[in-house]
């Protein structure tokens, strides 16, 4: 009898033990988990008022809840402060990228393309410069399967920003995807009309 109790107790110990170490593991990594996140919450400027921190905050919030990029918001709350822009400024133009983000990216999924953070924020610029969500998906639509609008979208922005018209800039642009152009091929529109504000002085 005492032999049996004994083989049972050896039996019994080693399924004990791991599941210990199971726990073990399982609340270090839940741990790990939670100090990551932690070290991976976006900023938010310690001299704003409690109002603007909340209403940051909750911007922050809305880019998990729709998966668009905080990285984005970050980047714009610090380049309002070097220009030393208001702090309602600079909270609303936050929101604002971020709300662009969601319908960008929106845009895009429904247009039956599974964007990156990479596209998302380069929709999100794209819109700010007056680029429509249905632009957005329109381009989507059209684009070559598979094919990333990073560069599509910068180049739209960025041929704005020379003086070229938004209706025209798209055209350029989605031609160029029409006909499976490269990447490169799309950048040389910018190249171009950068050369052209140059010749002409502007």
């Amino acid at each position: 009898m005492r032999v049996h109790m004994i083989v049972a107790a050896l039996l019994v110990t080693p399924a004990i033990v791991a599941a210990q170490a199971t726990g073990r593991a399982q609340g270090s990594a839940n741990a790990a988990a939670a100090a990551h996140a932690h070290a991976a919450a976006p900023s938010v400027p310690a001299d704003f008022s409690a109002s603007s921190r909340v209403r940051l905050e909750a911007t922050y919030a809305r880019a998990r809840e729709h998966h668009v990029p905080e990285s984005a918001i970050q980047n714009r709350v610090a380049e309002g402060e070097a220009k030393n822009a208001s702090e309602r400024a600079v909270v609303a133009s936050a929101a604002k990228v971020e709300t662009n983000m969601e319908d960008a990216r929106a845009a895009m999924v429904a247009a039956g393309h599974d964007p990156d953070d990479d596209e998302v924020q380069a929709g999100a610029y794209a819109m700010e410069r007056g680029v429509s969500k249905a632009q957005i998906g329109t381009m989507a639509r059209r684009a070559p399967r598979g094919r990333s609008l990073t560069v599509a979208f910068d180049a739209v922005t960025r041929l704005n920003e020379h003086g070229v018209g938004l209706t025209s800039a798209l055209t350029q642009v989605q031609a160029k995807l029409d006909a499976h152009a490269s990447d490169a091929a799309i950048t040389s529109l910018v190249t171009k009309a950068g050369a052209g504000v140059k010749l002409g002085g502007g």
